[in-house]
């Protein structure tokens, strides 16, 4: 793994940073037709003929908002399928974008679906007009978009769990930088290389609030399985600027358990 990039003013911290990075999967978006197969966010999923659409706690079909192929992706993380396809729905009605806030795994409203064998074209069906088309705000995303992945790396994000231990002792406020008359603190030189922020799988989330991983009850979901930051672009909105994502333990996702996966998203 190349040696990390550091700004001259975090660089007195690379003894504490070094040993946090870890690789990830940057995901670009291109707002476009796709394939059935192909890896997307929006638009319609794939799905075999003799299955149906995963059903909301209300009876209502859910809608995509993330399809990942496997087979497309880099072989650079740990545990990850080499094939298969994994798909992320979420209920377009449901309050809260189908977050359950007491019981964040709950997928009475959001739903994970994973088809390890995928079939062939001719298998899956095509025809969804009994779907509503997406509005505007009304759902992310209400685009249809490819997707292509770069190999990158991750060092902690300042909003991910382990930050606080990792700089304790730290000042959050001490002035590492003057630009004439403004002083930059740390927490801000921080947060400008190392937020965390944008589409991904795997390294190190971001949240525009608080990793609620501090509770015990999801200390185990460890794996970023997909992040799904704010794209204008792309169509995708989560409330105010904010951020979706999607956690699984690292037991859990060698034994492609995706009914155990923990869902989140909030804004500021």
């Amino acid at each position: 793994m190349p040696r990390l990039s550091l700004p001259p003013e975090l660089e007195r911290f690379r003894e504490k940073l070094e040993p946090t990075v870890k690789p990830v999967i940057r995901i670009q978006t291109k707002p476009q037709a796709t394939a059935w197969h192909q890896s997307k966010f929006g638009g319609l999923p794939y799905l075999p003929k003799g299955t149906e659409l995963p059903k909301d706690a209300s009876g209502a079909a859910m809608r995509l908002l993330a399809q990942i192929n496997f087979e497309e992706l880099p072989l650079v993380l740990e545990d990850l399928p080499e094939k298969g396809i994994l798909q992320f729905f979420l209920s377009p009605d449901a309050d809260g974008m189908g977050l359950d806030f007491d019981d964040q795994t709950n997928q009475s409203n959001f739903r994970m679906v994973f088809y390890e064998e995928p079939v062939s074209a001719d298998g899956l069906v095509t025809d969804f007009s009994f779907l509503e088309e997406p509005k505007e705000d009304d759902f992310p995303p209400y685009k249809e978009s490819a997707l292509s992945f770069i190999v990158d790396q991750d060092a902690v994000s300042n909003t991910d769990r382990t930050f606080e231990a990792i700089f304790k002792g730290i000042d959050y406020e001490e002035v590492v930088k003057v630009e004439g008359n403004q002083s930059i603190i740390f927490w801000q030189m921080y947060a400008e290389h190392f937020s965390g922020e944008g589409h991904k799988i795997g390294g190190y989330p971001f949240f525009a609030q608080v990793d609620f991983r501090g509770n015990e009850q999801y200390a185990d979901y460890d794996v970023l399985l997909l992040q799904v930051d704010t794209d204008e672009e792309a169509g995708m909105t989560w409330g105010d600027t904010g951020v979706g994502n999607f956690f699984i333990s690292k037991e859990n996702l060698k034994k492609r358990k995706f009914s155990d996966v923990v869902y989140n998203w909030d804004c500021y």
